[in-house]
């Protein structure tokens, strides 16, 4: 490797290690967090993300994260039942997201910013 890629000080070399870490943890698998909530990761959908909740967390709250994104929160009692689908919009309070419904056929398309949860 040129010795003019290689990072000058320690400092530099600390800096690349906690970068690489947090983009790491970013990337960390989805799965049931201390407090009993779900730690899940949406895919992309039209404009928006699609979220689908494992059959085992239903009923848990959400901690949807994405990288380099802010992490929402769908608490407990406002995710969707099996087989239904809730378009949440992050801007919103949990009262005032709209009700569950049946699940769109196909591949979903979402409003820019919004998540569609599929319980």
């Amino acid at each position: 490797m040129p010795q003019a890629l290689l990072p000058r000080s320690r400092h530099a070399v600390v800096g690349l290690l906690l970068a690489a870490l947090l983009v790491l943890a970013g990337c960390a698998p989805p799965g049931l967090q201390a407090d009993g909530s779900v730690a899940v990761r949406p895919v992309r959908a039209g404009d928006g993300w699609l979220v689908e909740v494992p059959q085992q967390y239903v009923g848990r709250a959400l901690e949807v994260r994405r990288p380099l994104a802010r992490t929402v929160l769908v608490p407990r009692g406002f995710v969707p039942p099996p087989g239904t689908c809730r378009l949440w919009r992050p801007d919103r309070s949990p009262a005032l997201q709209e009700p569950f419904a049946p699940c769109p056929p196909g591949a979903p398309v979402v409003p820019a910013g919004a998540y569609l949860i599929k319980g």
